[in-house]
């Protein structure tokens, strides 16, 4: 993946620093933005990678994702939630998201969803939660 740049949108600054050393480590440039309003300033088609919480405080994350999905259908979308329950899974995925991630994460975990996304096993099609219990495909 050549020109990486993440745009982080999360209401938790400790969220978005663990996610931005994560990131800055593996080479990316990292923007960040604390709710949609101030992430949808920043938004373009120079940005390869977007995790975004699904509960901001402005909009629910889930609609900021499809927003996101209509305007640059090619870019990864990350999901981030302390929020396992079943209709928001299922409310971010079909909103467009790739991967479902259930927080905590451990930053070995996040590299590792990182890598998958570089080496393109995790693509815009692709449909995964990842929690406690492991990682599962979904299908829409």
């Amino acid at each position: 993946m050549t020109g990486k740049r993440a745009l982080i949108i999360d209401d938790d600054p400790a969220n978005r620093s663990i996610w931005e050393l994560v990131l800055t480590d593996r080479g990316y440039e990292v923007l960040s933005a604390s709710d949609a309003a101030s992430s949808l300033e920043q938004l373009n088609d120079s940005i390869t990678l977007y995790l975004v919480d699904y509960h901001l405080p402005d909009i629910p994350g889930a609609e900021l994702v499809s927003q996101i999905r209509d305007s640059y259908p090619s870019s990864v979308v990350v999901m981030v939630s302390m929020d396992d329950d079943a209709d928001v899974i299922r409310e971010s995925l079909h909103a467009g998201g790739n991967v479902f991630m259930v927080k905590p994460s451990s930053p070995s975990v996040m590299a590792q969803v990182l890598s998958e996304i570089e080496s393109g096993d995790i693509g815009v099609n692709a449909r995964q939660l990842i929690n406690r219990h492991g990682r599962r495909n979904y299908t829409l």
